[in-house]
């Protein structure tokens, strides 16, 4: 897998976790479950079901795709 996760943990600011979105939502298409698709890219559960899901349903942004 080329898939390294980030060694600087440090916040990415309006990044956003670009890498580890695009990679998880890559995972989650081959079949992977959320959980192994978080653990797969680093990221904590409850970021990956933001991304899934969108941060915050009542303003539109939806989630469940790469944007």
């Amino acid at each position: 897998m080329g898939f390294n996760i980030r060694q600087d943990r440090a916040s990415q600011g309006r990044r956003k976790l670009a890498r580890e979105r695009a990679e998880y939502f890559r995972l989650m298409n081959l079949g992977y479950s959320s959980l192994e698709a978080c653990r797969m890219t680093g990221v904590n559960y409850r970021t990956g079901r933001r991304l899934r899901n969108g941060a915050n349903p009542t303003t539109g942004h939806k989630g469940g795709s790469a944007r």
